[in-house]
């Protein structure tokens, strides 16, 4: 694979010198979120304090308006924070402005969502591709080998309408990782599938967990999920309630919901 070109080489570089160096892949420190003034304002992240390690799969829960979203936002540089640091394997996330907050959404994050966001008239291995060519050399097949890393070899000249929605959510997976980002970002990558599709998209997720390649915060308001998980850390009204170490993460075909 040939190497990059990039806007701003020195934000990856920094990135891949901490993050090998042992820190942690995500740390937030006294965030929250504010939305509003006065008596309309509404909290919706309070003084969240947190760390996520590289190669960890961490599950986000909640309830809906607990804050889920919106860290997992700030942290993909997406919005920003009130107030608190948020520090994305050792670069300043708040601190970047411009064509370098662009730069870190592009090079460092991938952001799988609840509805996958493909465009109907490319096939699988085009919109990968869209990625792919912003991201550096050798689109084509850079985007045959994340479709290969999905399990998807076969269906790259498919349209959208033509795959089932664990396949579509595949493709939008793949799409992900084009750009080789070390942290994917996952807000309800399976709340729009059934139990059988839902637990294929979140065996492609660990297995790239378990690749190495990866860390992955994962939100979700579905508790069963949490099994399959490094750890769990649960939101309660903008605050984080509690945490919790999974001891034997099950398979994702294992899964019940």
């Amino acid at each position: 694979m040939g190497a990059r070109s990039r806007t701003h080489p020195d934000l990856a570089a920094e990135a891949e010198a901490v993050a090998a160096s042992g820190e942690p892949a995500v740390r937030l420190a006294g965030v929250s979120k504010t939305y509003g003034y006065g008596a309309a304002a509404v909290h919706a992240l309070r003084g969240v304090d947190l760390e996520v390690w590289p190669g960890e799969l961490v599950v986000l829960l909640g309830p809906s308006g607990s804050g889920k979203t919106t860290l997992l936002n700030i942290v993909g540089g997406i919005e920003e924070s009130s107030s608190g640091t948020v520090e994305v394997a050792g670069l300043e996330v708040g601190s970047l402005r411009g064509s370098r907050r662009t730069d870190y959404r592009r090079d460092r994050v991938g952001f799988i969502f609840q509805f996958f966001n493909l465009v109907p008239t490319l096939t699988a291995q085009e919109n990968v591709e869209v990625i792919a060519e912003l991201t550096g050399p050798d689109a084509a097949h850079r985007s045959r080998e994340a479709l290969e890393r999905v399990g998807l070899a076969g269906v790259v000249d498919r349209f959208p309408a033509q795959m089932s929605g664990g396949q579509q959510q595949r493709v939008a997976i793949a799409r992900a990782i084009v750009k080789e980002p070390p942290l994917l970002l996952c807000d309800e990558p399976t709340g729009s599938l059934d139990l059988a599709t839902g637990r294929q998209v979140l065996g492609v997720l660990r297995g790239l967990v378990d690749e190495g390649h990866h860390t992955v915060l994962l939100v979700t308001h579905n508790s069963a999920i949490a099994a399959m998980a490094d750890r769990v850390l649960w939101l309660h009204s903008g605050t984080l309630a509690r945490e919790e170490v999974v001891a034997e993460p099950l398979e994702a075909a294992d899964l019940e919901w």
